[in-house]
């Protein structure tokens, strides 16, 4: 009865958890990896305060002067991230931490 019951325990609990777990590493790597030109290591982090009409967009593109929109979107997705927050809805007057990288 109780080896039942562990397994069931692993099953509906632990396996679901690492699943998240592996797909959230899964993903964060795959934004890093869509980022073309940069190095993968932080160089700071700058507090950006929000302006009316700002979008996540408008913030990467401007912190990635010339890169693809494959790029950007990944930058925001990054930015989205780390405030967690949706990258479909930012206040103005906020502030939001935005990462820098050194760029080749």
């Amino acid at each position: 009865m109780r080896k039942i019951r562990y397994e069931r325990v692993f099953g509906c609990i632990v396996l679901p958890v690492l699943v998240v777990i592996c797909f959230l590493a899964f993903r964060q790597n795959s934004n890093a990896e869509m980022i073309e030109g940069r190095v993968d290591d932080v160089v700071a982090y700058e507090s950006v305060l929000v302006q009316k009409g700002d979008t996540l967009w408008s913030i990467a593109e401007a912190n990635m002067q010339g890169a693809s929109n494959a790029e950007i979107r990944a930058y925001v997705d990054e930015i989205a991230d780390l405030n967690d927050i949706s990258p479909m809805y930012i206040k103005a007057g906020k502030y939001i931490i935005v990462p820098k990288y050194n760029m080749i």
